[in-house]
């Protein structure tokens, strides 16, 4: 079994990056700015985050974009075991492990095609 200590953030595809981090700033009052590109914006609401992710408006871009739906946050020895599970049990890994925020991430994918994430990041 593999350890989640958290959920590192949900995707959620757009057509206009600030018009999206605007209404969930202004609606939900999403207001940590984690992290922000061209491409991406991660908004966050106590302990919970969300990656808006730039899609140019087109329909099933969150696949084209291989980018994950789920981010789970595990720590660095339960990134290393949930690797071999992973491998153990034949799921399909699509990117990584590669390096990224002093950590390291992982893209595999659930059994309907889903792209999902494990990650660690050093203290």
């Amino acid at each position: 079994m593999i350890i989640v200590e958290g959920i590192d953030y949900i995707v959620i595809p757009t057509g206009d990056l600030e018009s999206s981090v605007k209404f969930y700033s202004e609606l939900f009052d999403f207001e940590t700015i984690e992290e922000r590109t061209g491409e991406f914006a991660i908004i966050g609401l106590d302990s919970v985050n969300i990656k808006l992710l730039h899609t140019n408006g087109s329909k099933g871009a969150l696949s084209e974009a291989k980018s994950p739906v789920l981010s789970f946050v595990l720590d660095v020895d339960d990134f290393t075991e949930a690797i071999v599970e992973l491998e153990s049990k034949s799921v399909q890994i699509v990117r990584g492990p590669e390096a990224r925020d002093g950590g390291e991430f992982l893209h595999f994918l659930d059994p309907s095609g889903n792209i999902l994430e494990i990650n660690y990041k050093e203290d």
